[in-house]
């Protein structure tokens, strides 16, 4: 063993005194520099300090220094106001500064004992990660996997007036690092928690980019269900002021512990205020915009209901409510689950230009199942992609085509382009949402130890409410 000398010590000590120090001083500016930082320094100032500034319009205000995202323009402020918004104030606005103390930001979120009880619904919440789950990292700006299902609870004891809930964390990751892996866990998960006849249903906290996924493997995945599994997130993350989590997540505890549900589905906001929440059909929810609280609709069709904040769930017209699986008393003897999905499956989005060679080099790499997303009616260019896409089939390779639109279903037999891709065998995906179509493909390959005929069958049979009779034309839009 090679020992380090004593002047070795010294210097490696000094370099981890001084590695110690920039940490520090960096965390004090966090986020500040040049110009800005100058400024803090002037002052004596620092990130946290409580300050009252006067501007040069002689507006006086009291706030707290915040840490601030690395990219961020310099010249800026950010404080935390009274009433809890942040804002930003150009420092060469600011006429006078006074430091009044100091309020150190904690991430930490303290534990709240409630005691669980027990006349209440028993509700496993499994925590999956996503923004939920979340808190601003000052460093960038983002958000970054932070709270545990427990601390969430912690955030929302009212919750505890409504169910038994039970927080565990499962993951700690942002959805788009999801994988079948993932899916098969949260399935085995999910068994665990029902072989508990106290258990009335399960909520999945989630994030929102991929939760419909989640949502379409889960629902495939278990035949028979007898309790509601509720998927939530939220578009804001728990410690900000607009944050939807807290209406989500009780939303999605009430659903689970109440509803007359034998279903998975997705629980978010379903307007602006905070009103009430969207219960989504799992296999029928899409996330259609970036950041609003509204993301989710259900696409093509009604929400099954919705859930007010009061805990009262109300369903859709009599039609919509035919077809929705309730409860059953009978747990253990019924429900089965089939957590297996085929990896080697994907979704090949066509489009003007393309060669045909990305679907060539698919095959070639071992693909067994792929969905196109098609134009219109779930067309591609037949002249180019027909040998490519005959050849695929002759290889075993299940095509699905779905349509890149949002809303209609495919109808291949109504140009000669779609009826020379069902003579060679592609698979109409109906009005099957393109990722939804993905997931039941992925499972029906690994279900059906990849015969063709039986997944071909799978794939048309409407399972889980995937597919539609008729478009409710009022959501069409």
């Amino acid at each position: 063993m090679r020992l380090m000398s004593r002047k070795s010590r010294s210097r490696k000590k000094n370099e981890v005194k001084k590695d110690s120090s920039e940490s520090s001083n960096h965390s004090e500016y966090q986020g500040y520099r040049e110009e800005t930082k100058k400024w803090l320094l002037d002052n004596n100032l620092k990130v946290w300090d409580v300050v009252q500034l006067t501007t040069k319009d002689g507006v006086k205000l009291e706030a707290i220094i915040l840490p601030r995202s690395e990219l961020a323009i310099d010249g800026v402020l950010t404080v935390k106001l009274p009433t809890g918004y942040n804002t930003g104030i150009r420092i060469k606005s600011i006429e006078n500064v006074k430091k009044l103390g100091r309020s150190e930001g904690r991430y930490a979120v303290p534990k709240t004992s409630v005691r669980p009880d027990p006349n209440l619904p028993k509700i496993p919440v499994l925590g999956c990660g996503g923004t939920i789950a979340s808190r601003l990292d000052y460093r960038t700006g983002g958000v970054i996997p932070a709270i545990t299902p427990d601390e969430l609870f912690s955030l929302f004891p009212e919750v505890a007036e409504v169910a038994n809930v039970q927080p565990r964390l499962l993951f700690d990751l942002f959805s788009e690092s999801m994988t079948f892996q993932h899916y098969r866990i949260i399935l085995q998960e999910i068994e665990s928690e029902l072989q508990d006849e106290s258990v009335k249903g399960i909520v999945l906290t989630h994030g929102t980019d991929t939760m419909s996924y989640t949502a379409a493997a889960v629902s495939f995945a278990i035949d028979n269900l007898s309790v509601p599994i509720v998927l939530t997130g939220s578009q804001r993350s728990s410690d900000r002021p607009s944050s939807d989590a807290f209406y989500n997540f009780m939303g999605a505890v009430q659903v689970a512990a109440r509803a007359d549900l034998a279903e998975v589905v997705v629980v978010m906001h379903e307007e602006s205020s905070d009103s009430r929440m969207a219960i989504h059909r799992g296999v029928r929810v899409r996330k259609m915009h970036t950041s609003r609280r509204t993301a989710f609709q259900s696409i093509s069709t009604l929400p099954l209901g919705n859930v007010d904040l009061d805990g009262t769930i109300n369903w859709n017209d009599e039609l919509l409510v035919g077809t929705i699986k309730r409860r059953s008393s009978s747990r253990q003897d019924e429900m089965t689950f089939h957590p297996v999905f085929e990896d080697k499956t994907t979704m090949l989005y066509f489009h003007p230009n393309q060669d045909p060679e990305i679907l060539d080099f698919l095959v070639d790499k071992g693909y067994k199942g792929i969905v196109l997303l098609g134009t219109g009616l779930g067309h591609v260019n037949s002249q180019r992609f027909l040998p490519s896409i005959e050849r695929a089939i002759e290889e075993g390779v299940v095509l699905v085509m779905t349509s890149q639109c949002i809303h209609g279903f495919i109808g291949m037999t109504v140009y000669e382009t779609g009826r020379d891709l069902l003579k060679a065998g592609v698979i109409p995906g109906g009005s099957m949402l393109p990722e939804v179509a993905f997931v039941k493909l992925a499972h029906g390959l690994a279900r059906y130890a990849e015969d063709t005929k039986m997944v071909r069958d799978y794939m048309l049979q409407n399972v889980r409410g995937e597919h539609l009779d008729r478009e409710i034309f009022s959501v069409v839009r």
